[in-house]
């Protein structure tokens, strides 16, 4: 849910998507965190590789600084797993 709520603050502060961008870029979002959940002892950065390929016009759109905090984050989670 944190995932999604820095992808969606990041979302909503680029102004190089239209609405109906806005929406589809959403449901790529929602359909890749629930795609991380299936992946088998994912590493933060290979998650980070995976990100940067799949939303690199979002990456591109938003402001500075989005991939390090999505980057801590991960760390963060990985170094202490909630169940």
């Amino acid at each position: 849910m944190e995932l999604q709520l820095i992808f969606e603050s990041a979302l909503s502060r680029a102004q190089k998507f239209d609405r109906q961008d806005k929406m589809r870029m959403r449901k790529k979002i929602r359909d890749e965190l629930f795609s991380l959940l299936t992946l088998e002892l994912p590493t933060p950065t290979g998650i980070m590789n995976r990100w940067e390929e799949r939303f690199q016009d979002l990456f591109e759109a938003v402001p500075y600084g989005l991939k390090d905090e999505l980057l801590n984050m991960l760390i963060d989670k990985a170094k202490f797993p909630t169940l």
